[in-house]
């Protein structure tokens, strides 16, 4: 990996790049192995300690052992003062106040993507006061900008004493206005159609490999772009120098590859999901998906772990929309039947998971470590 790092260097120089050189930033060539817990995408539009006694009494504390925890924020957040305005009024418009932040905080959460389809729900304010939200709390994030050149920078964070880079970028269904430019804040979208945001990104990619000991590329994917199409690009961004490929957007498991020197996650589906769709409008595998725990170091992922969970649908009554959708570690047949069928879908991409104890469980070939 340190030789890719370099070669990743060399070509982000040849094909000028931008951002701050390599030096600029602190390297770790010599870090220890950290733990990155990666969850599905997190559509909170409450803070559920107002409405539940022990929200997420199961999850919270696989997350607390984290070093650091990534998701992507599936709503646009409306901070004091802000003239934010709904661009859609239907039951798909998610907006939350600063208090989600504050809960994600809580939970360990310190990595976000910001790019998806719900980005733009209060419009170019939303944009703007989500960033600065995030921002005042001190989480690392990308996917979004005042301007394109700003939604397409990577973000960086050290985590313990790791220096991890991180692209996200969104290939979703919205309007053109949307978009981030270089005169109007936005989300960085790659369209599949599009051979200068194709080269923007994966140039994006390479300048965090220069620049950092492990690299996260996102994607909130749910356009139709083809048979094969996602698998092409998420392969081409390991080959760009991402150590961890991560994708949300369809709101259901899918399957991991590792991939020469990456893992690539193809959908994680939900963690939080405050849907404000009626009981039995999705099918029961979008209310199912894992916590990912992954021991990562200057060399990529060495290891993995999955543990099932499931998502309360919730019941009718008092406070419906605020209680449903939390997440709790899954047990029994229904914990062996997500983790079969995780299994399954990542065998297809030739990816071998043993399952033991209640996880599904992965370790590089150059087995350094067991899972944990």
């Amino acid at each position: 990996m340190r030789e890719k790092r370099a070669a990743v260097l060399l070509a982000a120089v040849l094909l000028g790049a931008c951002g701050a050189p390599a030096d600029e930033l602190p390297r770790s060539a010599d870090s220890p192995s950290v733990t990155l817990a990666v969850v599905g995408q997190a559509l909170i539009k409450h803070d559920p300690r107002q409405y539940l006694e022990a929200p997420l009494a199961t999850v919270a504390p696989l997350l607390a052992t984290a070093d650091a925890v990534f998701t992507n924020l599936e709503v646009a957040v409306a901070g004091p003062g802000c003239d934010c305005r709904p661009t859609r009024d239907d039951v798909f418009f998610h907006g939350a106040g600063p208090e989600v932040l504050d809960y994600l905080g809580e939970l360990g959460v310190s990595l976000l993507s910001l790019a998806n389809n719900h980005s733009w729900d209060y419009g170019d304010a939303g944009i703007v006061s989500t960033l600065e939200e995030a921002a005042k709390r001190g989480f690392t994030h990308a996917g979004t900008g005042r301007t394109l050149t700003e939604a397409l920078a990577p973000a960086y964070r050290d985590v313990a004493g790791l220096q991890v880079g991180m692209v996200a970028m969104a290939t979703v269904n919205q309007p053109p206005e949307a978009a981030a430019t270089e005169s109007a804040p936005g989300v960085n979208m790659l369209d599949p159609d599009d051979p200068a945001a194709r080269d923007r990104n994966l140039a994006a990619i390479r300048e965090a490999a220069a620049n950092a000991d492990f690299v996260i590329a996102y994607q909130h994917y749910q356009v139709d772009a083809g048979e094969g199409w996602q698998e092409s690009w998420a392969r081409a961004t390991v080959d760009a120098g991402a150590d961890l490929y991560v994708s949300h957007g369809e709101p259901r498991l899918s399957g991991m590859e590792a991939y020469q020197d990456g893992l690539i996650l193809y959908g994680l589906g939900n963690f939080i999901f405050h849907s404000r769709t009626e009981i039995g409008n999705y099918p029961p595998e979008t209310w199912q998906s894992v916590v990912v725990k992954l021991v990562i170091g200057p060399n990529g992922v060495r290891d993995a772990a999955f543990t099932p969970i499931v998502l309360d649908e919730g019941s009718e009554g008092e406070f419906f929309l605020e209680r449903r959708g939390y997440p709790e570690v899954a047990n029994g047949g229904i914990a062996e039947s997500i983790l079969t069928r995780f299994a399954e879908l990542s065998a297809a991409y030739g990816t071998e998971l043993e399952i033991r104890d209640g996880r599904a469980l992965w370790t590089s070939s150059e087995g350094r470590i067991t899972s944990r």
